[in-house]
């Protein structure tokens, strides 16, 4: 990864509350309010999303009858990785930003690597980047 850019992203730390059935984001020292106090990973029944690569999604709560956060899970030729999306519109124009995320084993934590309007476009270079960016976490 040495050879890669990365840009700046936000990591977010969630735990599973198995009272909620969803995960809640863990307290930190600096706000990100992009993403929401708790997110539920859930099987799509959307054919959509799944041509899309993604047969889970992970959503946040309805809000005014909008959804706080939603994304598909696209997984990665990496055991409990994926990565999505998420949007914005900025001066009427869609801003897609990179969102990885990262089960533990035991499927207790959550991590969320938020790429803020950061984003490839294709498929092959979202792949290619979200797999360089986990092999340069690991050791």
């Amino acid at each position: 990864m040495s050879n890669t850019f990365i840009p700046d992203y936000k990591l977010l730390k969630y735990r599973f509350n198995p009272e909620t059935g969803r995960y809640q984001k863990m307290p930190s020292k600096i706000a990100f309010q992009k993403m929401p106090f708790d997110l539920k990973i859930e099987v799509t029944r959307d054919n959509r999303i799944v041509q899309q690569g993604a047969g889970t999604i992970i959503t946040g709560r309805f809000v005014n009858n909008k959804r706080e956060f939603f994304s598909g899970l696209r997984p990665v030729k990496q055991t409990n990785w994926y990565h999505g999306n998420d949007y914005e519109y900025l001066k009427g124009k869609k801003v897609n930003s990179l969102v990885i995320f990262e089960l533990s084993n035991c499927e207790e934590f959550l991590n969320v690597y938020y790429f803020n309007r950061f984003y490839k476009q294709s498929p092959q270079e979202r792949e290619s980047f979200v797999l360089s960016f986990i092999g340069g976490l690991r050791p």
